[in-house]
C-alpha cells in the first residue's frame, strides 16, 4: 500500500524434481563410479568421449555466456573464444573421471606425471619452515597433482566449498550431493571445507608445523570479510581471509599450476611470491591482494582451457 513500510517479499523459487545435470550426476555416482574400479583408464575415457556431445548440448547456454566474458577476457576471436569455452567444459567432464580413479586402491599407479618444474621454488620456500601456501586457480589437475606430490613426500592441507553453487540442478541432484561429498572425502581425506568454523585455525596449524596448504584464489566462496576486485575483466568479491592468515603467519606464497589429466598431466612452481609487510590487516590486504590475483590470472590467460570456471557463469 501506498505509505507503507512493508517491503516486498520475493517468490520462493521452486527447483525441478529432476534436471539432466541430475541425471548425468547419478550415472556418475553409481554405474559408472563402480565400472571405474574395475575397467581400464581407456574405457572410462572412452565414455567420456561418448558423454561429451551430451555435455555439450546440455552446456550450451552457458558456453555462449561464457564465449563472451573470454573473448573479453583474453582478447581473442568469437570463434577463439567458443573453442576455449568447449574444450574447458571437456577438460572438466575428464577431470570428474580422474576423480573416480583416485578411489581405487591403486590409484597411484594410474597417476602419469611428466614433469615438476621449479620444483626448487618450492623446496626453498618449505626451508623457510613457517609453511607454505600452493596459491592455485580452478585447474582440472589440481587434485590429481595433489594427490601425486602428497606420494612424492609433500602432503598438502587442500580447502574446498562443501556447497558449490549448482544452478543446473534439481531436487534430485540436492538428494545426491551429499554421496558427492563423501567420495569426494574419500579420495581427498586431507582437506578442510570453508564452511568449517575451524577452517582457519587448522590451515594456521598446519602452516605453522612447517606444511603446505593449498589454496583457490579464483573462487567465490567465502564466508567471511570480502573486498571488490576486478579479475579476468569483471568485478569480483574476493574474500580476505586466507591474506589474514599470510599476515599472521608470515608464510611463503607459491604460486603452482598443474595442467592436464591423470595419464598425463605436469606441475610447474614459479617464485615465491614478495609479500609487502603491513600494519593492519586492510594494508596488508590492498598491498598483497591485487598481487594475488594477478598471479592466478596469469596462469588463466596462458591456459585458458584447463581453467574450469568459464562455464560458470
Amino acid at each position: 500500500m501506498p505509505g507503507s513500510n512493508t517491503q516486498a517479499v520475493p517468490p520462493l523459487v521452486t527447483l525441478p524434481l529432476v534436471t539432466l545435470n541430475d541425471l548425468l550426476w547419478l550415472l556418475y555416482l553409481y554405474p559408472i563410479r563402480l565400472l571405474a574400479q574395475v575397467l581400464p583408464r581407456w574405457f572410462l575415457y572412452g565414455i567420456g568421449r561418448l558423454s561429451d556431445p551430451i555435455v555439450q548440448f546440455h552446456a550450451r547456454r552457458r558456453k555462449a555466456r561464457a564465449a563472451q566474458w573470454i573473448e573479453r577476457a583474453c582478447g581473442t576471436t568469437p570463434e577463439n573464444a567458443r573453442r576455449i569455452a568447449s574444450q574447458s567444459l571437456s577438460n572438466n567432464m575428464f577431470r570428474t573421471l580422474d576423480e573416480l580413479l583416485l578411489l581405487r586402491p591403486s590409484s597411484g599407479k594410474m597417476l602419469r606425471c611428466t614433469g615438476i618444474d621449479g620444483i626448487q621454488h618450492l623446496e626453498s620456500a618449505v626451508a623457510r619452515g613457517r609453511g607454505v601456501i600452493l596459491l592455485v586457480g580452478h585447474f582440472c589437475a589440481n587434485r590429481i597433482a595433489v594427490r601425486y606430490l602428497a606420494a612424492q613426500g609433500h602432503a598438502a592441507l587442500s580447502v574446498h566449498n562443501q556447497r558449490p553453487s549448482n544452478r543446473a540442478g534439481g531436487r534430485l541432484g540436492n538428494l545426491l550431493q551429499p554421496r558427492s561429498i563423501q567420495l569426494q572425502e574419500r579420495a581427498y581425506p586431507d582437506q578442510v571445507y570453508i564452511q568449517d568454523p575451524d577452517c582457519s585455525l587448522k590451515i594456521m596449524r598446519r602452516l605453522r608445523a612447517g606444511g603446505l596448504a593449498v589454496i583457490q584464489f579464483d573462487g567465490r566462496g567465502g564466508t567471511k570479510a570480502m573486498i571488490d576486485q576486478v579479475f579476468l575483466g569483471v568485478p569480483r568479491r574476493v574474500p580476505i581471509g586466507i591474506a589474514e592468515i599470510i599476515r599472521l603467519t608470515d608464510c611463503a606464497v607459491v604460486p603452482m599450476l598443474c595442467l592436464g589429466r591423470a595419464n598425463r598431466f605436469r606441475i610447474h612452481f614459479d617464485p615465491m611470491l614478495a609479500i609487502e609487510a603491513a600494519p593492519s590487516r586492510e594494508t596488508f590486504v590492498s598491498a598483497n591482494v591485487p598481487r594475488f590475483l594477478a598471479a592466478v590470472e596469469k596462469q588463466i590467460m596462458e591456459n585458458p582451457e584447463e581453467w574450469r570456471l568459464w562455464n560458470n557463469i
